[in-house]
């Protein structure tokens, strides 16, 4: 904590105050990056090297429980993505137990809306833009699936899941030769290839980057200006 580079994004005491989670940054701006993490500390720990104490990044959203226990989230997203195996497993730190839950961002009293959804000139897929929320005031992000004509839509999207950063697709089409065609702007069309699922539906895929329509947008809605 004394190094010229660390930077405290915030703190949380224990119930009893007796252990402390820090969240810390390390500002290696000559370097041109940082690094960030977030230890579990006894209030004698904090001359000492808070890495030997720090939680993997993987996981988000700590919160004391009592005074011995930390509950956190994994987030599944990426795993989903690249279709490697979830596993969550709970954990110790400096005598703290930490519960680990999975994140995937949908909570029970959402529900599915569906922004687009069309037919393949084939007529033997769909295409399906959806996401989960409670209402239109606080849009989640995008999943995108292609499902058999009167499929089911999956949880998530087999195609291209999203973040809470932004769509990145932020409107699609078939074409004639049943391929897709995503349209989105000159900030985020070329990271659409980070959000697509790794054992997607072998249908090719085209990016349209268009500024003028979609320059000041960041999420796929059937309405302009979002």
């Amino acid at each position: 904590m004394t190094d010229q580079d660390y930077v405290e994004n915030y703190r949380e005491f224990s119930p009893d105050s007796s252990m402390l989670l820090i969240n810390y940054s390390l500002d290696l701006g000559a370097f041109g990056y940082g690094q960030s993490g977030t230890a579990i500390l006894k209030l004698s720990d904090t001359t000492k090297n808070l890495r030997d104490f720090s939680l993997p990044n993987t996981l988000t959203r700590l919160k004391w429980l009592d005074n011995q226990t930390i509950s956190a989230q994994f987030d599944i997203l990426p795993s989903l993505r690249t279709g490697e195996k979830i596993t969550l497993t709970d954990k110790e730190i400096n005598g703290v137990k930490i519960k680990v839950s999975a994140l995937d961002y949908i909570d029970k009293n959402d529900h599915l809306e569906i922004e687009h959804r069309e037919l393949a000139p084939n007529g033997q897929f769909e295409l399906v833009a959806y996401r989960y929320l409670k209402d239109r005031s606080n849009l989640n992000f995008i999943h995108i699936s292609i499902i058999p004509v009167g499929g089911q839509i999956p949880k998530y999207g087999n195609y291209l899941i999203a973040d809470m950063q932004s769509d990145y697709v932020l409107n699609g089409t078939w074409t004639e030769k049943n391929e897709l065609k995503f349209y989105s702007n000159s900030q985020y069309s070329g990271l659409i290839q980070y959000y697509l699922v790794n054992d997607r539906e072998k249908i090719k895929y085209e990016i349209v980057t268009d500024d003028k329509e979609y320059g000041s947008k960041y999420r796929w809605t059937k309405k302009s200006g979002i």
